[in-house]
């Protein structure tokens, strides 16, 4: 596994309790009081009651905060909201912590303020089992915590895209973080200047500190201050808002950014009700926005997501990457988001990742040390083959890793429960055979009926290239055949989800889902039985018993398509006008690092999400949140260099950088 750049805070603990950082040699809050103190420093001089109090519906408010520290004053904010803000209304709250606290000593400075603990039980039920680098997403209902982990300056200038209108999120600011005459690094021009830079003209700002460098920095990076009387024992503090915009110079070519940030949709049509989209239809329908989606089957989950179970898995990876980085995430986000949304059909009891080979061993070792190494073994940790028999509860010739939170889902099911929200249309038996841009957004056209919708998604696996609008993604087809055996005498002993070359369920209603095949560029849906030999043959390495006993049944099983990019990736965002795309940056045929400033077309109100490929119900959760975000301009729960790996253009900016067209392989 790639190295996390994750380093965990040192703490010291007082006789009253309260922590403190051995490597700054500073409190974490006021020794009089903490709460109190972010009550007053953060909230009061924030002036953030009167404010929340004076939100419309559905309006979003955004904190910024540097220094995450023991989490206190998100749960104050939080508390607070809950009192003040209309019920409707959104918070986005994002911090970035250098040093994260491990779960632990999270779980001990918090229980120092029992009148937060509602609000501390969830955030600790949600805390990432390994906070690595990067950004994770945790939700909360109508709250919203991005925590991003790495140097503050660095992990905020990851969140900007480059386009004003995009950047500027925050509201408010909680500048918080040890002082600076113990912490210096943190208190920088830099990091003034990224906080600038994703703030909303008028931004407030509160903080403890009132250190000259501190204002001098505030000051140059457009801000106006004030002194104030400071909290307890300290004189003064500083506050103020953000007065003068600078602008930002671009720094590199910004292919992925649509000319002009999107308008918020009041109605989206979403293509194909497989956990794609319902994952979309459900994050913009928790949003205000009411959907409508289509389904050409009789049922959501009709297509590839629609076998009896499935298993939640992500392959981790020991080298740096955006590979890496996302499927770590989107499992981390995919096992707190099914808890959260279906956990009647999520039966996350554990799955064992089975070595078969001596490669796969090494990978798996290396994935371990690095959790061991980080104390993350409540993510995944290594097993011997006497081990893994013992949690599988049949017998094993292979080591492996074991996710004891993860494990397997009830597919169909996960997708109805999704699509269970008052802002959700659901329209079975309806196949959308065009799309027609219009003033008003879009006209989709089944051939007997045309609807209306501001935005488009498109999440039907390969038919997203059956329309001219995205033929040029490059999404190929693959064929997967599973085969379903009813559950015998043996295989019930079976206690865990395992996969390895091939995957194999535990017993649910009185049966078992193993396999699958993996056909590339293969669209036939017949059930095939030299397939099913195929998955027979996959288990025989695993399981011979139960390959044995279920050679002599008459398998069932189902076959289906999905679709994968050339990269592996999935694509989620905006799609572009490939020919303006084309022409526009034609000068990276040349040179692929040439700065471009000028922006393409892109198709207003159209965007896609798919190539998931065979890790479906992992990367949906987190892909359908990063599409939300190009939707909505919100906040990215990636950074922008994840998001830019995901983008639907990025195959054809690569072939413009190999002197190619960009939509030709």
């Amino acid at each position: 596994m790639r190295e996390p750049g994750l380093t965990y805070a040192e703490l010291e603990w007082r006789d009253n309790g309260q922590p403190l950082s051995r490597a700054y040699g500073d409190v974490y809050f006021s020794t009089a009081s903490g709460l109190e103190e972010s009550r007053y420093v953060f909230l009061q001089h924030n002036a953030l009651a009167e404010r929340w109090a004076g939100l419309g519906d559905g309006e979003r408010f955004t904190i910024g905060e540097t220094g995450f520290g023991t989490g206190l004053n998100f749960l104050a904010a939080w508390a607070l909201w809950q009192k003040t803000a209309p019920k409707s209304a959104r918070l986005h709250f994002f911090s970035v912590e250098k040093c994260p606290l491990r779960p632990q000593d999270l779980h001990r400075a918090l229980a120092l303020w029992p009148q937060l603990q509602p609000f501390a039980r969830l955030l600790l039920d949600n805390y990432p089992a390994l906070p690595a680098q990067g950004v994770h997403r945790l939700q909360f209902g109508q709250v919203t915590l991005t925590l991003l982990i790495g140097e503050a300056s660095e992990a905020l200038q990851s969140l900007r895209l480059q386009q004003e209108q995009r950047d500027r999120q925050a509201d408010a600011w909680f500048l918080d973080g040890f002082a600076p005459a113990k912490n210096p690094d943190m208190w920088t021009p830099p990091l003034f200047a990224s906080i600038a830079a994703l703030s909303r003209p008028g931004a407030t700002f509160a903080t403890f500190t009132c250190a000259g460098p501190v204002r001098h920095s505030l000051r140059d990076a457009g801000f106006t201050w004030r002194k104030v009387p400071g909290f307890a024992r300290k004189r003064e503090m500083l506050c103020g808002a953000l007065h003068s915009v600078l602008t930002s110079q671009t720094a590199a070519t910004r292919w992925y950014l649509p000319p002009e940030p999107p308008k918020r949709p009041q109605s989206a049509a979403v293509i194909g009700a497989g956990i794609s989209g319902a994952t979309v239809a459900r994050a913009l329908a928790e949003r205000g926005v009411r959907v409508r989606i289509f389904e050409r089957g009789a049922t959501p989950g009709s297509g590839g997501s629609g076998n009896d179970q499935g298993i939640l898995y992500a392959k981790l990876s020991p080298k740096p990457g955006p590979n890496g980085d996302f499927n770590l995430h989107a499992l981390l986000f995919a096992q707190r988001y099914y808890r959260q949304h279906c956990a009647q059909v999520a039966h996350f009891n554990g799955l064992l990742q089975l070595a078969q080979t001596d490669r796969e061993r090494c990978l798996q070792q290396q994935v371990a040390e690095t959790l061991a190494e980080h104390n993350s073994q409540t993510l995944a940790h290594t097993v011997t083959s006497t081990e893994a028999s013992a949690l599988a509860g049949v017998d094993l010739a292979f080591c492996g890793l074991y996710f004891p939170q993860a494990g397997w889902l009830e597919p169909q099911k996960v997708c109805a429960a999704l699509l269970e929200h008052n802002n959700i249309e659901l329209c079975c038996d309806t196949a959308i055979e065009q799309l027609e841009q219009c003033n008003a957004g879009w006209w989709l056209h089944t051939g007997e009926k045309t609807f209306e919708a501001n935005a488009v998604i498109l999440c039907g696996a390969r038919d997203i290239c059956s329309f001219p609008q995205t033929a040029p993604l490059p999404l190929n087809p693959i064929r997967g055949q599973v085969s379903v055996a009813k559950t015998t005498a043996a295989s019930r002993q079976l206690k865990v989800a395992l996969c390895g070359e091939g995957y194999i369920t535990p017993e649910h209603r009185g049966s078992q889902s193993f396999g699958a095949t993996f056909r590339l560029k293969e669209t036939a849906l017949k059930i095939r039985d030299s397939e099913h030999r195929a998955n027979l043959e996959t288990l025989a390495a695993l399981l011979p018993q139960l390959s044995r006993d279920f050679s002599s049944q008459a398998l069932s099983g189902r076959a289906a398509l999905r679709a994968a990019t050339p990269d592996y990736l999935p694509v989620a965002g905006p799609v572009p006008n490939w020919t303006s795309l084309d022409t526009t940056y034609v000068g990276l045929r040349k040179n692929r690092k040439q700065l471009i400033q000028q922006t393409a077309q892109y198709q207003r109100g159209l965007y896609v999400m798919g190539g998931l490929g065979s890790r479906g119900f992992t990367y949906a959760p987190l892909a359908a949140e990063v599409l939300t975000a190009w939707i909505l301009g919100e906040t990215l729960p990636v950074t922008a260099g994840l998001a830019r790996a995901l983008h639907p253009a990025r195959f054809a900016i690569r072939n413009l950088g190999k002197n190619r067209s960009a939509v030709t392989g």
